[in-house]
């Protein structure tokens, strides 16, 4: 009885031996699957003033916050439902792939369904325009994130959006007593790339009309903001400027010598010396910034 229970036990042990290899065969020919990792985000934050220019009420604010997903050159996905973020907005995504192209303040302005609906290709996507929005320039943002090539450990992406438009500062510089009534920028652009185009700051088919600053009582001191226009090619650009200095009107009339970037603040200066009167023009860039956070409208 001893000699065949050894047999059998030895028997036994092959069978195990056998049936462990023979899995450890199997698991070699099984792929594991990688884990997923959590899901990322994309925090949206505003590139921030620098210089002497500073951000203004109202400036930071936005009305609406969409996303655009294309993959493989084609749009995929619309994110029209943003994420309450640290007091402002983000995107939750599905994965690290594609290029996310994010945009605000423009509804009414794009319907991104039905550009998804028509697989809209990504070269199209980059040529699109904004118009005028109640006859003014639409203060729309745009920033865009590569996600190809991204860890999945990266779970917070931060993208930056710029504004799609130029502001004019006013600042008096005259020893006597000025005012000034008008301010026109001659031969402004109606219209702007949604996103900057390289090389290519005005769209091909874009129309030029004057821009007249709102300016319902004469100014007599420093003043931000009097007039946004759209980014735009040099085309004859030109600013008019009526004022009032020492008693004496004046037309003040100064040629741009440079394009108009989005982004940036143009600070026109009006001085008087012992000579004459002249209009200087300056600017500054809004670069980016890691703190400043776009503020949801209050409705």
């Amino acid at each position: 009885m001893k000699t065949n229970n050894k047999k059998m036990n030895v028997k036994t042990l092959a069978f195990s031996m056998m049936l462990t290899l023979g899995l450890g065969a199997c698991s070699d020919g099984v792929e594991t699957l990688p884990v997923p990792g959590p899901a990322p985000l994309v925090k949206t934050r505003l590139a921030a003033f620098e210089g002497t220019g500073q951000a203004l009420d109202g400036e930071n604010e936005i009305s609406d916050l969409r996303a655009c997903l294309f993959e493989s050159g084609v749009l995929t996905k619309v994110y029209d439902t943003p994420t309450s973020v640290d007091g402002g907005y983000g995107i939750q995504l599905d994965s690290h792939t594609g290029t996310l192209y994010v945009v605000a303040n423009t509804e009414g302005l794009l319907d991104l369904n039905a550009l998804q609906e028509r697989s809209i290709s990504e070269s199209e996507w980059l040529q699109l325009s904004v118009a005028m929005q109640d006859a003014a320039p639409a203060r729309f943002f745009s920033g865009s994130l590569t996600l190809d090539g991204m860890e999945n450990s990266q779970t917070e992406l931060p993208v930056t959006l710029k504004r799609g438009l130029a502001r004019f500062d006013l600042q008096i510089r005259t020893a006597g007593v000025a005012s000034v009534r008008s301010l026109t920028l001659k031969n402004a652009a109606q219209s702007a790339y949604l996103f900057p185009v390289s090389g290519d700051l005005s769209p091909a088919d874009v129309q030029r009309k004057d821009a007249v600053a709102t300016i319902t009582e004469p100014l007599t001191k420093d003043t931000p903001a009097v007039l946004y226009v759209y980014e735009q090619e040099n085309d004859g650009l030109e600013v008019v400027i009526e004022a009032e200095i020492d008693g004496v009107s004046k037309t003040l009339t100064k040629r741009l010598e440079t394009d108009l970037e989005r982004n940036k603040i143009y600070t026109l200066t009006v001085r008087k010396d012992v000579i004459d009167v002249r209009l200087d023009i300056s600017f500054d860039e809004w670069e980016e910034g890691s703190d400043t956070e776009l503020t949801p409208l209050r409705r």
